[in-house]
């Protein structure tokens, strides 16, 4: 754990918050219970802290109060698995935090587990205004 905490810290301070992109998620996805509440505001639910979805993408994860940024991402096993290195904010903090993205075999989702999960979450292909 401390290597992988090095590892990351240096990957942050030579990167100085250069950004990166996780070309593998071509789309927008989310849990099923966020695509839920994306689809209830796209139908004209007022949008707020209680009912906003947290959307993950190419760029990172997008929430109402918190985001996290791509910062490097590395292919671990070719098109089943990468490695995100990211920057989150919440609020006026800024953490660094690493995720791992599984691809599904059968169909578009993710397996996403952070370094603080048990368990992983699974992302669905969620894009806004296509009712998916």
């Amino acid at each position: 754990m401390r290597t992988a905490i090095t590892v990351l810290a240096l990957v942050l301070a030579t990167g100085a918050m250069a950004k990166d992109r996780a070309t593998f998620l071509p789309g927008q996805y989310a849990t099923k219970s966020d695509c839920e509440k994306l689809r209830k505001i796209e139908a004209g639910t007022p949008k707020n802290v209680e009912n906003a979805p947290e959307l993950l993408d190419a760029e990172g994860f997008h929430g109402w109060e918190s985001e996290c940024e791509f910062t490097k991402v590395f292919e671990h096993e070719a098109g089943k698995s990468w490695l995100g290195l990211m920057v989150c904010f919440a609020g006026a903090s800024m953490t660094p935090n690493m995720y791992v993205f599984t691809k599904s075999e059968t169909d578009d989702t993710f397996e996403v587990s952070d370094q603080n999960q048990d368990m992983p979450e699974t992302y669905v292909r969620c894009d806004a205004g296509k009712g998916q």
